[in-house]
């Protein structure tokens, strides 16, 4: 994402990339019978019989991955409910983007195989969230050790030209990012049932998560609660990276008290020297606290979370990413993509050899 320039004029640029990969997969026929023919009739000498194989399409979850978009989606509630109207397509690896549906999505998901849905931050425009996605995608292949995932990149809206007044947009795009967790929120009761899902986001696109995390426990942002989208029974983990909202949103009495109750755990890569988080109180002096993605939970935090508090873990990057905020510095550590391996592939509840049939 490009939220460096969220704070600071001269960094507006982020980008958001991901990866998969594929495999053909192949089915033998069961052997034609022989038919042993009677007594009295002369045994003639048959054509030998040729066992072939029957190649089977690739699988969905091999090939790419889908691209939905919310642009087309109302990005003003007015504390109705807004109508979801995805705009999605199919990426293909060496074919690049066709047109698709939401019914093709639903579909064309694999049940049991996880789902990763990556949400980008602020400052990204569409034509960027498209070119820069497939990096992600594979990148996040190069840590599945053998298993398998399908990945959905979410684009909102997120894109702004650069004003005198670039904290006044930061805040706007902020609160898009909160209305726009009710998509997500609404995208996730798409997946099959039997699909893990993980959430991934960068920067606000952790806050579109945590909108649609807090949604799904019932929970109302923005004068909304989402009608039927509920997390019960789903088994949901979330990974946070650069993250930008406030430490304590997460708490039982913050804006987002409710998004823990839908997940099963979060991981939170915090990077002490980002240098857009550290500006990060300065959209609303006296009123903003420092960022999730700069601190991590804090002792006080973790007191008032209880043992909610255990479903968070943060994970310092510092010496990983140091003074960078933008998506492609995470997105180039091959060794970030093993950090979330157990988050994205839940190797737990699928084997590498489950794992490679289709």
């Amino acid at each position: 994402m490009r939220q460096w320039s969220i704070f600071c004029p001269l960094i507006a640029t982020v980008l958001l990339f991901c990866g998969v990969s594929g495999a053909w997969a192949q089915e033998t026929p069961s052997p034609i019978a022989t038919v042993v023919p009677p007594l009295e009739v002369a045994v003639v000498d048959l054509p030998p019989v040729v066992e072939g194989t029957v190649e089977v399409a690739p699988s969905l979850a091999d090939s790419g991955y889908w691209f939905v978009s919310t642009d087309h989606s109302p990005q003003s509630f007015h504390h109705s409910c807004p109508r979801f109207c995805p705009c999605v397509l199919r990426y293909e690896e060496c074919v690049g983007f066709r047109r698709s549906s939401i019914v093709e999505l639903c579909a064309g998901l694999e049940p049991g195989v996880p789902v990763c849905i990556m949400v980008h931050g602020s400052f990204v425009d569409t034509a960027s969230a498209k070119r820069e996605s497939a990096c992600t995608w594979k990148w996040l292949r190069r840590g599945s050790m053998g298993h398998k995932m399908q990945m959905i990149y979410l684009s909102w809206p997120s894109y702004s030209p650069l004003g005198p007044l670039v904290q006044l947009e930061v805040n706007k795009l902020g609160r898009q990012a909160g209305r726009n967790g009710y998509y997500l929120a609404e995208l996730t009761q798409h997946v099959p049932p039997e699909c893990p899902i993980c959430l991934l986001g960068h920067s606000h696109g952790t806050r579109v998560i945590s909108s649609a995390l807090h949604l799904l426990a019932g929970g109302t942002v923005q004068g909304v609660r989402h009608p039927f989208a509920r997390a019960e029974g789903r088994h949901i983990r979330t990974v946070f990276t650069a993250s930008a909202i406030d430490h304590d949103w997460l708490n039982p009495t913050g804006r987002y008290g409710r998004a823990l109750c839908s997940t099963q755990c979060l991981l939170n890569l915090k990077n002490m020297r980002d240098p857009a988080l550290r500006f990060y109180a300065c959209r609303l002096p006296l009123i903003s606290k420092r960022p999730l993605g700069q601190t991590g939970l804090t002792s006080r935090d973790r007191h008032h979370l209880g043992g909610w508090g255990r479903r968070v873990n943060d994970y310092d990057v510092t010496g990983i990413i140091g003074a960078a905020h933008l998506w492609p510095y995470y997105f180039t550590k091959p060794s970030l993509a093993c950090v979330l391996h157990n988050y994205v592939y839940f190797p737990d509840r699928t084997t590498p050899l489950q794992a490679s049939l289709n």
